[in-house]
């Protein structure tokens, strides 16, 4: 199957090569219009970009979802009656934490202070009455303040009254003599400022959530120490949302000011609705000017490796800037930054949210792009500069685009395969990131190749590749700074016009003879002058240098012309020029005796094919490297065992922004102790019965106690509370408690009236209305929380209390805590990652078993890629990388990266030939040097992340970074010895007949055999390059029915071919008796030469050349025929060498007759 894909694909390719050189200003102009109209779309980007990192980072599903929905349907916001804590779905929220600066010996000091808690005092009072954001109504401008936009209770706004409760006493007000001692009575008696929970006469106040990190100096709670202080500030949205959101961006602007800030001596730390959205965004913005820089990078790397450098002569090496091809670097990184926008505009088109995590997708595809260019660039090399550039472009695309289809379909895969997760933030990322892939691939064939098409039309005409005019020769001046600015290759296309020329003129001396070179009628016989010009003057070869025989006079060159019989001098340049023209001619008629895609090879080649290929396959280096594979392997392995879970949230901005600090100080603080839980009771029982009660009681001491959870002083419960009222009626006005359940809910009913909490507790009640109004529905309590600190403390924690929670099902418990979100995306991590993985390699090995021709080869890029994935998870945990959501892209990604670098490799080997050693330097000999740039230049093009102080971005550079460099070792080193023992044995060469061969080079019946091409122009180009299609369309039909009908084409022309050669026999003999003849007479004027053994000598010489031309009858012509006499007479004289390649006819006639007189030293001793 896989051979069969890759034969067919092969022809698809080429077929659309020839069609993109044709239309290639039709296809380049469409991919700039089509993007101009996508990239449109940008204009939604801002309507429809989210920056809720409880959508983007939490999966669609979660639990936390239907949790916190719970809440809102029992305990809907209201505004105007409104409790801190009680309420999870509002946005007008602000957190401050106040600590002192760190002392570098003591560390934090104690906030209680009263310095310290002055200043809180004094900017809590800026902020509450000073802070005002100016509103122009019906043309007056209007100061609003905070006690204006803040959510009250029953009227009155929360000012952070605990600041004051913090104050020594003396503070607290300035009583009269008449009173202080009744006030002090009272705050004695009604004021308990204790940990977690203090009291303001029967109204309870939480302090776990408001001090930090107390140091408790007795069981009750009492405290001297705190190391902060948390204010909180809440404004009203729904109908004041605007001048709300302006009012909290002047507090953040307050708080924030780095050159003025609001205090000295203390550290202060803001949190609000709006500040993770702005802290991601941030993080983006830090990324624009980033991405500029890798371009430039990038272009420059890519700019040099684009260079192609020639030795000018005199000392000068300068650029062949016609070879050089800066245009089509441009064009290939164009590539990519055209499919960004064009990606991002058509998904808003259709309504696709954004997130500024995609902003890091560019870079990613940016590096892809770069891959893809240096790919073509090496396929480009490797055609054969002596053709036409419409052949080099399809043969480009032919060995090319086939390496670079397998990438991107499984880059597109592997990142399609992301976009079926449930979590949001890897869903909008693998969406985005997978059509720029795909638009890459197309901007690939319909943007890149076009220009690589004028490049070759360029390179054909020898034009300068960067200002476009005509490329000077090093022989037409003697300027360096020209020679480094201005020269180049000369032009193919003069070159090709000159040989066809020059082929044109020689077969016109040898066809049609001068006038004054015709031969006299057979019957009368030469003249003396004649046959002293004409007679070939036999001498004996030189004496080597070991005789000691005085050397002769060099002989002269002589030909037989056709139908003559006359021996004329000739130059040995014609005899050149003969050789060349009859292999010329035998290339065009029998193509499959040369090699069409021989290129021009290049120093990295040699490199790889000589030097490092043989040096990485020696069995020292192999052994090596499964030493450092097994070593590689076991640290990985330990790695995977330690991982760690979880995205911290202060991981999410960057260390210079604002939410970094809150995340300090909390972290610090209230996550090591204090934060609440809430606990919904959706089915309550009857808490008046024993039973009741005590099931209620036991799933409470549940939560208690935990590891993550504090004691029972900690929990904030309504019914505690209910039945300490109830015992003090009984004890001090002697109300007895009640009897029943009906009047049990009926006094709780009249308690939540009247009792000092009531602001408080009717927050935590759910009554039944009309005639069950006594009914209660629901009700919920909150429980501290310790030892929060980290991701897998959240998550542990979320596990923990929703399996307690599961425990009492016939109380339907729901619990609930605001960094939920974030534990449900650790918990979907691990089952998300082994899914995307599994789906992952089997999406590849299928892509890898349909385009690799070999199943084995198929196999060990499979192999390659689960090995690399474990490397990285891995290695990973030893750089401080957790597994979360952003590292999980990563991972993600790293599939198709890796099969970027392995599937090169092993798609080379399994076409190469020869032995297994063989097949593997060939494959690092073609694909080396480009799987080795296309890693090195990703690595380059995310090096300048480094720059950005954001954890998601170093996560990004860090996993990609050891993604390319583990591919670039198992492509590079590991892959090719796996291969070799995988696939031993040893692959015959293929006789191979290229499309472009099929296309171009068939003979036609209607074709004068006799005709000289004439000289390239784009007519010609473009009316061949339209038949080459239909002919190449033809062959497709299939291998057998190409071949029949090739041999039917061709036997006409070898019956002629065959009648010609028997015509010639009389002539060919007459030839022979002419020179029978003069050779007996030039014998009588040489005694040292016997006739008899000049005479054997050259009979023998004649009747093998004869055998020689009959085997080759089929295939030489007329011309042709007549000019091997010539040869064999030169030869004759001694002074014909080999001019051509032994394997060609011409050569092998001319190699004959001089091994010949080697064998026969006794004729040279004579």
């Amino acid at each position: 199957m896989g051979k069969a894909f890759d034969d067919a694909i092969h022809r698809l390719f080429y077929w659309l090569g020839l069609k993109i050189h044709r239309f290639r200003t039709a296809c380049f102009l469409g991919s700039i219009i089509f993007t101009a109209v996508a990239s449109y779309g940008i204009v939604f980007l801002e309507a429809q970009t989210t920056m809720d990192p409880e959508l983007v980072f939490s999966p669609v599903n979660a639990p936390w979802r239907y949790e916190r929905a719970v809440l809102t349907q029992h305990w809907p916001l209201d505004e105007q009656s409104f409790y801190p804590g009680k309420s999870y779905q509002y946005f007008g929220y602000v957190d401050v934490l106040v600590a002192g600066k760190v002392h570098d010996a003591f560390g934090r000091p104690n906030i209680l202070h009263a310095k310290y808690l002055n200043e809180i005092e004094r900017i809590n009072n800026y902020i509450v009455h000073n802070l005002t954001v100016p509103v122009i109504v019906n043309g007056k401008t209007y100061e609003v303040a905070y006690t204006d936009l803040c959510m009250t209770n029953n009227w009155k706004c929360f000012l952070n009254d605990h600041i004051t409760m913090l104050q020594p006493r003396s503070k607290w007000g300035n009583f009269s003599a008449s009173i202080a001692e009744f006030a002090k009575d009272i705050i004695l008696r009604e004021v308990n400022i204790t940990y977690p929970i203090g009291w303001r006469g029967s109204e309870p106040i939480y302090f776990g959530a408001l001090v930090g990190s107390p140091h408790l100096i007795d069981d009750e709670g009492h405290f001297d120490y705190a190391s902060a202080v948390r204010l909180t500030y809440n404004t009203r949205d729904e109908k004041v949302g605007n001048i709300s959101h302006l009012w909290r961006k002047r507090l953040t602007d307050y708080l924030t000011n780095k050159e003025h800030p609001p205090s000295e001596i203390l550290d202060i730390g803001m949190y609000h609705n709006e500040s993770l959205p702005a802290g991601l965004q941030d993080v983006a913005d830090a990324l624009t000017p980033k991405f500029a820089g890798t371009v430039t990078i990038l272009f420059t790397f890519c700019f040099a490796a684009s260079v192609v450098l020639m030795n000018h002569g005199r000392g000068v090496i300068g650029i062949d800037w016609v070879r050089s091809k800066p245009m089509v670097v441009v064009a290939g990184i164009f590539v990519p930054l055209t499919s960004i926008p064009t990606a991002i505009g058509l998904l808003l088109w259709m309504g696709e949210l954004y997130n500024s995590i995609v902003n890091v997708s560019p870079f990613l595809v940016l590096c892809i792009g770069i891959d893809d260019l240096f790919v073509m660039s090496a396929a480009w090399h490797r055609t054969n500069p002596e053709k036409r550039p419409e052949i080099r472009i399809a043969e480009t695309l032919e060995e090319a685009a086939v390496a670079i289809t397998i990438t991107s379909v499984t880059d597109i895969l592997t990142f399609g395969i992301g976009i079926f997760t449930p979590l949001p933030a890897v869903r909008i990322f693998c969406l985005y990131t997978s059509v720029q892939c795909i638009f890459t691939y197309v901007y690939q064939l319909t943007f890149f190749s076009p220009v690589l098409a004028w490049a070759a039309e360029m390179e054909e005409r020898g034009t300068h590749s960067l200002f476009f005019c005509k490329a000077i020769q090093a022989s037409e001046t003697n300027s360096k700074l020209k020679l480094h600015l201005l020269a180049g290759s000369v032009s193919r296309k003069s070159q090709r016009r000159l040989a066809e020329e020059r082929r044109a003129r020689d077969l016109s001396e040898i066809e049609a003879p001068p006038p004054s070179e015709v031969p006299p009628p057979a019957d009368s016989p030469p003249t003396d002058e004649e046959q002293r010009a004409d007679s070939p003057r036999i001498v004996p070869p030189e004496p080597s240098s070991e005789r000691t025989e005085t050397p002769t006079q060099a002989p002269k060159k002589t030909s037989i012309l056709k139908g003559s019989g006359r021996v004329v001098p000739e130059e040995s340049s014609k005899i050149k020029r003969v050789v060349r023209f009859l292999e010329d001619k035998l290339d065009h008629s029998d193509n499959k005796d040369l090699d069409p895609d021989i290129g021009e090879e290049t120093l990295v080649n040699k490199l790889f094919r000589e030097m490092i290929g043989p040096f990485l396959l020696e069995r020292t280096t192999q052994m090596c490297a499964g030493l450092i594979y097994l070593i590689y392997l076991l640290v990985a392995i330990a790695g995977v065992l330690h991982i760690r879970e979880g995205l911290n949230p202060k991981f999410l901005v960057r260390e210079s922004f604002y939410l970094a600090n809150f995340y300090e100080l909390i972290d610090e603080t209230l996550w090591q102790e204090g934060l609440q839980m809430q606990v919904v009771v959706n089915n309550p029982p009857d808490l008046f019965s024993k039973e009741g009660r005590e099931g209620i009681d036991e799933m409470i001491h549940a939560f208690e106690g935990t590891y993550y959870t504090m004691r029972h002083n900690a929990t904030m419960l309504w019914l505690t509370a209910y039945d300490r009222y109830l015992e003090d009626q009984e004890k001090d006005v002697f109300i007895k408690k009640p009897t029943n359940s009906s009047e049990w809910y009926q006094r709780c009913k009249e308690w939540l009236i009247i009792a000092g909490g009531r602001t408080l507790w009717e927050k935590d009640t759910v009554w039944a209305e009309g005639e069950d109004y006594k009914q209660l529905r629901a009700f919920r309590f909150q429980v501290g929380l310790r030892n929060y600190r980290t991701p897998t403390d959240h998550t542990e924690s979320c596990k923990l209390m929703r399996s307690i929670a599961a425990s009492y099902p016939q109380f339907n418990v729901t619990t609930f805590h605001e960094y939920y979100p974030f534990a449900d995306q650790y918990l979907e991590l691990k089952p998300s990652l082994i899914s995307n993985i599994g789906m992952g390699l089997g999406m590849m090995l299928t892509v890898a078993l349909i385009m690799i021709p070999d199943w084995r080869a198929a196999c060990s890029v499979v192999l390659a890629i689960a090995s690399i994935n474990v490397g990285v998870l891995g290695y990973m945990t030893f750089w401080g990388v957790n597994l979360d959501s952003v590292s999980m892209i990563t991972v993600i990604m790293c599939i198709g990266f890796a099969v970027d670098l392995s599937a090169h490799i092993a798609y080379a080997y399994a076409l190469a030939h020869g032995c297994p050693k063989t097949r593997a330097v060939t494959a690092l000999e073609e694909l080396g040097w480009p799987v080795f740039l296309g890693a090195f230049s990703t690595i380059l093009g995310i090096m300048v992340l480094t720059l950005v102080d954001s954890y998601i971005v170093q996560i990004f550079f860090k996993t990609v970074f050891l993604v390319i460099t583990f591919s670039m070792l198992h492509g590079l080193l590991f892959l090719p010895i796996f291969l070799m023992i995988c696939i031993p044995e040893t692959k015959a060469k293929e006789k191979k007949e290229p499309p472009s061969e099929v296309a171009f080079d068939l003979p036609s019946e209607k074709e004068d055999k006799s005709s000289v091409p004439p000289p390239d122009s784009e007519e010609d180009r473009s009316s061949s390059a339209d038949s080459s299609v239909h002919e190449y369309e033809h062959v497709e039909r299939g291998e057998e029915r190409k071949e029949k009908e090739e041999v039917k084409n061709q036997e006409p022309k070898i019956k002629d071919q065959l009648a010609e050669v028997k015509d010639q026999e009389p002539e060919i003999k007459d030839q022979t008796m002419n020179v029978d003849e003069k050779v007996e007479e030039q014998t009588q004027k040489c005694d040292e030469h016997p006739k008899t053994e000049i005479k054997d000598q050259l009979e023998e010489k004649v009747e093998k050349t004869e055998e020689g031309k009959h085997e080759d009858k089929s295939e030489i012509k007329d011309h042709e025929q007549v000019e091997v006499i010539d040869v064999i007479e030169d030869v004759k004289d001694g002074d014909v060498k080999k001019e051509s390649t032994p394997d060609r006819p011409v050569s092998r006639a001319v190699s004959e007759v001089e091994s010949d007189d080697e064998r026969r030293p006794e004729k040279k001793k004579d």
